[in-house]
């Protein structure tokens, strides 16, 4: 099934089916829902009529195969979705649909949520780190039944039917350290961030936990092909069913919104980081029936409430909160927390469902629904010349009109007409019951085993579905009446971002962003420029400096496709820019240091204008409508597609490493102090060993050879306008 609303692609060959739809629909719609039957000649010549007559056989399919072939269509939809949103740039349309999807599932998690809320973090109707520490550490001590699976065979159906979910580990954060967010976040995108890079094993291709998880399923699997392609989704493979394959897009949605949706982002990792039970059951249980367990004895080590993820996550939230009471106040952190809430609540949903169908489609957007009205209304207006006069005879009545009067041509042009048409027949029973096409005699009976199989096209018979499933979308709202349910409360945490899918970029700055960004004030800029050394030109240089983080930031926000060479020195290349420590065997946890000391790019540039007495942006959008760059707004674009542009934006990256050595060196302390020069320095050194072995592992005579040089000059020449001495 296509995908979203690509379902309701046109169909333009609508002539033979207007007329057979005329014959068929109207003369079995008058002789169906008459209540009395006037008996014909033949009738009244072989005696009087009798009440059960013989008709042909029509296979009904009875309601349990109905709702299977509901989860059929969602298990499809879900699928496509798990792989559109690991390749964003050929599918940037994705993007729209995904938003809705998030806020309808998030929407009913709260809804189940908040049936039993003393039984879920619900129960916190105020923020205290001290009763989150007890709540995380009662649903820690929650037990189980000890039993996973019983023998070898049974384990290898599991491990198939989680797949979809492990072979995303860690995509849930894969969005959320963007150069675009607010400077004033970056310590806990930071301590968050950390978390999705050591679910990546720190760019050491072993430890990656995505590549120790394909590992095991070549146990048995040994064809198995990349999470990110479309060969993954084969039935061949056996992997999944509609719970874990909907939990995976769960957690490639999540992160995708990282402006809008950070606290719900944080939340829902606060959950997923938290110790399951079935991982110690797997953990324990897969040795016996000869497989690796390493994949689950990982997780429960890693996942310590202590000192790993668990506590990290908490962390994360608890700083969080403070941060918003702080600048914003406490209406604000109450809202954060309810968002935080949201989001934790999102991510338990996930596995407290089977495999039932939750009827996405019937929770999908506004926007979606009024698409849907369009294409219905172009239905029937396509087909009602060729049915005029033929259903003349028929007693069905919608609302207070008849048919016939509704399917009047002159009076169906009128737009209020048909919206008031519409309107009508979207209430009446038993045609169309809101919220669901399996129910509704109107879709029923142009199914196969109806009355009126084969007057629809499918895509017609699809659109019918939609548009009656989507009359059940009120429930979306339930997501943003729980977080804003004080009239007064009306926090946001930053302008969200403007997706502009027309030229295939994703989570890119639009011009929109810019105007609309406070800015620091141009005179106040001005005055400090004056006094200033004249030898630094800080109009081009900041620009570039804090921009150059955009460059490779995007390429992992896919695990799986990070699991190679390449892939593991862009994750080491990004840590190194974020000022982490260098890598090492063991994993640092929460003991990562998280001082001045321990900055990275973004924390040099803003020492470098602490230094030159210049305001701190509030973020980059605020520093490029200050001072405009048109070739930052060319790094931010390219960046947003980073597999097609790779070799593009490495040669600016190595460029870039020679702006970051020009500045560490940069005498009389002018820019930087000597330990943050000493430090820059150093990563510089590691980041520059990161992207010769990205060079050595692109084959020879590949066209991203000739893109490195192409984004290399590029990124020299604007460099060059940055000082007007050498250093």
């Amino acid at each position: 099934m296509a995908f979203g609303i690509d379902l309701i692609s046109e169909n333009s060959q609508f002539i033979f089916y207007s007329i057979l739809f005329s014959i068929c629909t109207f003369s079995i719609l008058h002789s169906s829902l008459r209540q009395f039957r006037t008996p014909s000649k033949l009738d009244r010549c072989n005696g009087p009529i009798k009440i059960e007559r013989q008709r042909p056989h029509r296979p009904k399919a009875p309601s349990t195969e109905n709702c299977e072939w509901i989860s059929t269509r969602e298990l499809e939809f879900y699928k496509n979705l798990y792989f559109k949103l690991q390749n964003l740039e050929e599918h940037p349309e994705a993007l729209q649909i995904a938003r809705q999807v998030f806020l309808a599932l998030l929407s009913q998690a709260l809804e189940d949520g908040k049936k039993s809320p003393d039984t879920n973090i619900l129960s916190m109707k105020h923020f205290n780190k001290g009763d989150l520490a007890v709540f995380i550490q009662v649903v820690d001590n929650r037990g189980g039944p000890r039993a996973l699976f019983q023998d070898h065979q049974e384990a290898e159906d599991w491990l198939r039917k989680i797949a979809p979910l492990k072979l995303v580990d860690g995509a849930w954060l894969g969005h959320l350290n963007k150069i675009t967010m607010p400077f004033s976040l970056r310590p806990i995108i930071k301590e968050t961030w950390q978390v999705f890079t050591e679910e990546l094993g720190n760019g050491n291709r072993d430890q990656h936990h995505v590549k120790i998880f394909e590992d095991l399923l070549r146990e048995f699997e040994p064809d198995l092909p990349s999470p990110t392609t479309k060969s993954i989704l084969h039935p061949r493979y056996k992997l999944g069913n509609l719970k874990y394959w909907r939990a995976a897009v769960a957690q490639l949605i999540v992160s995708l919104f990282p402006h809008e949706f950070l606290p719900e982002m944080l939340g829902f990792n606060m959950h997923f980081e938290s110790l399951q039970l079935d991982t110690m059951q797997a953990a324990k249980e897969l040795p016996e029936v000869r497989l690796d367990a390493y994949y689950f004895l990982l997780h429960v080590s890693i996942d310590n409430g202590h000192s790993g993820h668990a506590a990290m996550a908490m962390e994360s939230v608890a700083n969080y909160i403070r941060h918003v009471s702080e600048t914003e106040g406490k209406v604000a952190a109450e809202v954060a927390w309810r968002k935080v809430q949201a989001g934790y609540i999102f991510s338990e949903w996930q596995f407290q469902n089977d495999s039932q169908s939750t009827n996405i489609f019937a929770r999908l957007s506004d926007s979606a629904h009024d698409e849907l009205e369009k294409r219905v209304l172009a239905i029937f207006s396509s087909k009602i010349q060729a049915a005029h006069r033929l259903h003349c005879g028929s007693r069905v009545k919608i609302g207070k009109r008849s048919l016939a009067e509704w399917l009047e041509p002159e009076h169906f042009l009128a737009q209020d007409w048909q919206q008031e048409f519409l309107q009508s027949l979207s209430t009446c029973r038993p045609w169309v019951y809101p919220g669901n096409s399996q129910k509704s005699k109107l879709a029923q009976e142009l199914r196969w085993g109806g009355k009126m199989y084969g007057a629809f096209t499918k895509n017609e018979l699809e659109t019918f579905e939609l548009w009656i499933n989507s009359l059940g979308s009120e429930e979306s709202h339930i997501y943003h009446s729980f977080i804003d349910s004080e009239p007064h409360a009306k926090y946001q945490i930053s302008n969200t971002v403007n997706l502009d899918t027309s030229g295939g970029n994703f989570l890119a700055v639009g011009n929109e962003d810019l105007k609309t960004a406070p800015a620091v004030p141009k005179d106040v800029v001005g005055n400090h420029l004056r006094g200033l050394r004249a030898d630094i030109n800080f109009p081009s240089l900041l620009p570039l400096w804090f921009t150059q983080c955009c460059l490779l930031e995007s390429f992992v926000y896919s695990p799986g496709r990070t699991t190679d060479s390449i892939g593991c020195a862009v994750v080491r290349f990004l840590r190194a820019q974020s000022g982490f420590e260098e890598e090492d065997s063991n994993v640092t946890g929460i003991d990562e240091p998280r001082t001045a000391e321990n900055g990275g790019i973004v924390e040099f540039g803003l020492e470098i204008m602490r230094q030159s007495s210049l305001p701190d942006p509030q973020s980059l959008y605020n520093l490029l409508s200050v001072w405009p760059s048109e070739f930052a707004t060319n790094m931010l674009s390219l960046a947003s597609r980073p597999i097609q542009n790779f070799g593009v934006l490495l040669g600016m990256s190595m460029a870039l490493l020679e702006l970051q050595e020009m500045v560490s060196e940069y005498s009389d302390s002018v820019l930087l102090c000597p330990k943050s020069s000493e430090r820059l320095a150093s990563l510089a050194r590691r980041q520059y060993q990161c992207l010769q072995i990205c060079l050595q592992e692109i084959p020879t005579g590949d066209n991203r050879h000739v893109d490195f040089e192409r984004g290399y000059v590029m990124a020299k020449a604007e460099i060059q306008k940055c000082f007007t001495r050498k250093v």
